[in-house]
């Protein structure tokens, strides 16, 4: 009778040895996999327009932009895209942006679409600019040749060879 319990013990002892390294192992690369900070966390959760007295048309938008890694790795295309209809403005967070057309975004853009939006090239109409960027939001000035009405607001990414764009906000220009 005295001989059952060691060996339950050491059939224990024996599995907790086993299973330490594996357990070890796997959090060590869940661990890297966290720290290499290659996939940014796009997601919008708010986005509104607004007149401003000067006329200018002011869209802020919020939401989780993962923004240490934004600005700490060298990503070569990061910001704000409003979409109208086939028109779309790019808002880098280096403050340039594009405004341009493309028949790809008129039924909303995923990162397959990315690659030529992000080729694509044209000035914004005037007052357009970046205004502001935080961890939590944007806000920028509209080109004033987009019009009232329906947009949509979303978030892009680019790295090495991944694409990477947020959620739509529907939003109403003012």
């Amino acid at each position: 009778m005295n001989n059952a319990r060691p060996k339950t013990r050491s059939t224990r002892r024996r599995r907790q040895l086993l299973l330490a390294p594996i357990l070890g192992c796997a959090l060590l690369l869940a661990t890297d996999a966290r720290a290499a900070g290659t996939s940014p966390v796009l997601a919008l959760t708010a986005a509104g327009a607004s007149s401003a007295t000067s006329g200018d048309r002011i869209l802020s938008a919020e939401g989780s932009f993962n923004f240490d890694d934004l600005v700490q790795i060298p990503f070569p295309a990061a910001g704000l895209l409003v979409v109208q209809g086939s028109r779309f403005v790019r808002y880098e967070v280096d403050g340039s942006m594009v405004e341009a057309t493309s028949a790809a975004v008129s039924d909303g853009v995923t990162p397959l679409d990315l690659p030529a939006l992000l080729a694509a090239a044209g000035s914004p109409v005037g007052p357009a600019r970046l205004v502001r960027i935080h961890a939590d939001g944007v806000t920028v000035v509209l080109p004033s040749d987009f019009t009232a009405g329906a947009a949509l607001v979303m978030l892009y990414a680019h790295h090495d060879t991944e694409y990477f764009v947020s959620n739509a906000i529907p939003v109403v220009l003012p």
